[in-house]
């Protein structure tokens, strides 16, 4: 897509421009997902990072909800 515009690309893209240096990506119960870490042993999921559609609708991966890695690495 080409775009002609003489509005700068931090306002057409806000997102690209976001702070992301406290973010981590990992992949999470097979979905690559951005989390940041809370404090002790939980992390926010950010954003999901899929090409799959069906883990958009995945009622445990979803942006803003908190999981407990570490409970991964035991198994």
């Amino acid at each position: 897509m080409t775009l002609y515009t003489i509005v700068p690309e931090e306002i057409i893209f806000p997102h690209r421009h976001e702070k992301t240096e406290n973010l981590i990506e990992i992949i999470y119960n097979g979905v690559h997902v951005m989390v940041e870490h809370d404090g002790g042993r939980t992390f926010r999921i950010d954003r999901i990072v899929s090409t799959n559609p069906e883990d958009y609708m995945n009622v445990h991966i979803q942006p803003g909800a908190v999981i407990n890695v570490f409970d991964q690495l035991k198994s």
